[in-house]
């Protein structure tokens, strides 16, 4: 039997916007066009089936998923989750994006940022790295699975599904504002993949 698991992005904040670094340390409410991206979101979504909604503590997220379940076509619960918050960036965190490169560098930057299994331990000062982040998001994701329902959704932020995608080796992974990211889990292996 398999299960399905959609990750969604939450929506655009003044922070994305303006190219400051908005780890698990800055929790900024949605813009108004982030609002938009959600009823977009919203709308596509409630087609799914969801059966229950789990969400980072974060605001931009619990935002996010408030508004899917509000759109849903049969009541659902919400359920906050305080490991699928960001990642947090440590003395980066509210820096913008200029001074994060200058601090550590464009390399260091983009290998975090595009981490791989050689390069996910890396971490700003007083942060955490992707590596910690893909293990503290997996055991949300395996208590999720557990429960009854067959399809569920996970709200969370661009630095937990780059970890997850880093983890799973997932190809072709939007990060966008509201993107959408559908993983299988198999009840039989315990194993997640990429539904293409």
């Amino acid at each position: 039997m398999v299960k399905d698991v959609y990750l969604f992005r939450h929506g655009q904040t003044d922070f994305n916007l303006s190219g400051v670094w908005q780890g698990s340390g800055v929790d900024a409410e949605l813009n108004e066009n982030g609002k938009r991206q959600v009823e977009m979101l919203s709308d596509k979504v409630k087609w799914l089936g969801l059966e229950k909604l789990y969400s980072s503590p974060l605001l931009r997220a619990v935002q996010t998923a408030n508004r899917i379940a509000q759109k849903s076509l049969t009541p659902m619960d919400i359920v906050i989750m305080q490991d699928l918050r960001e990642v947090h960036f440590g003395d980066c965190d509210g820096q913008r994006d200029e001074v994060v490169r200058i601090r550590y560098g464009n390399e260091f930057v983009y290998n975090f940022l595009w981490a791989t299994k050689e390069t996910w331990n890396r971490a700003f000062a007083n942060g955490e790295c992707k590596h910690r982040v893909f293990h503290r998001v997996l055991e949300c994701l395996k208590r999720a699975v557990k429960e009854k329902e067959n399809t569920i959704g996970i709200v969370c932020h661009a630095g937990v599904i780059s970890s997850l995608a880093c983890g799973f080796g997932l190809k072709d992974v939007s990060y966008e504002n509201c993107a959408i990211l559908h993983l299988v889990y198999d009840t039989e292996t315990g194993l997640f993949s990429q539904e293409q």
